[in-house]
């Protein structure tokens, strides 16, 4: 009797050498999209959550106005904390198969894994689209579309892989690119943490210099000093300013805040400044910056 030409073993085998290349991108891509959904559910938990803040905080006035705003880093950082553990798993699982194929070649059916990877891409193209458009500065979606990219280079590493081998024969390719997308998850995963924590902590916004901010407000018409400056996160986007400004005429002192406050806005996106004007004839201050005499320079 003849043998059929598609049989169950024949799908079997072609089906095992296309996961044989594709594999790692579906473990990839699926743990993505895994991801994906995670952010979208603690997304909503903190629209709940900010709900419920706001409701109270229109209850017991503004003291947890800026509280409010910092739910979504607090989500942040307990979501990311979990996807960097996640994270060095994959990566090391990633990498262990990378190394045991170089050590032993396995068959790999390129048109599938092409095939994999094309519909990965598109995917995560998606994706990124719809939270390229809602992203605006909510850390969490900003992340979220951080990892989906990366998924997207991923896919095209992979795609490259397959033509590689389509062309050449090469089919270490495959174990190459695998090396690279767990390098890539590595690298993505710490950033992300890393800028939660620095809001949490009320860090120094890395796109603002301190000194640089300092010779700016001294230049404005009437300021003779600036000292005491502090710049720091509020929550993702909104960061504050504070500090001591010497004026050289007190009468000048509204004009003087006036343009200092716009300075500080439109320059350097700083909208919450609070200023504290000051001239050489303060006497017994609160402050040991502001005791005349202790102005040289600029202490932070």
């Amino acid at each position: 009797m003849n043998q059929p030409v598609f049989s169950l073993r024949t799908f079997s085998s072609y089906y095992e050498r296309a996961a044989t290349g594709a594999q790692l991108l579906v473990l990839k891509t699926a743990t993505g999209m895994g991801l994906l959904g995670l952010t979208l559910a603690l997304v909503g938990l903190y629209g709940l959550v900010a709900y419920s803040v706001a409701r109270r905080t229109r209850e017991i006035g503004i003291r947890m106005a800026i509280g409010a705003g910092r739910v979504n880093v607090l989500m942040m950082v307990l979501w990311q904390g979990m996807v960097l553990a996640l994270a060095g798993i994959l990566a090391g699982a990633i990498l262990y198969e990378a190394v045991q194929r170089f050590r032993v070649l396995h068959p790999v059916s390129a048109p599938g894994m092409l095939i994999v990877a094309l519909v990965g891409l598109a995917g995560n193209l998606a994706n990124s689209a719809v939270l390229a458009r809602d992203r605006g500065e909510n850390l969490n979606l900003r992340v979220a579309l951080t990892h989906t990219l990366a998924d997207a280079a991923a896919a095209v590493g992979t795609i490259a892989a397959s033509f590689v081998i389509l062309t050449t024969g090469w089919v270490q390719a495959d174990a190459a690119v695998s090396i690279g997308i767990a390098a890539l998850i590595l690298a993505g995963s710490w950033p992300p943490l890393h800028e939660a924590v620095r809001i949490l902590m009320e860090g120094a916004p890395a796109h603002l210099s301190l000194t640089e901010v300092e010779v700016a407000m001294r230049g404005v018409p009437g300021v003779t000093g600036v000292h005491d400056l502090h710049i720091w996160s509020l929550t993702a986007g909104v960061e504050a300013v504070s500090g001591h400004v010497l004026v050289a005429d007190p009468g000048e002192g509204q004009r003087v805040l006036r343009d200092l406050c716009r300075l500080l806005s439109d320059r350097y996106g700083l909208g919450h400044a609070t200023l504290q004007l000051e001239t050489e004839a303060s006497s017994d201050p609160w402050h040991p910056n502001c005791a005349p005499g202790a102005r040289a320079g600029s202490d932070r």
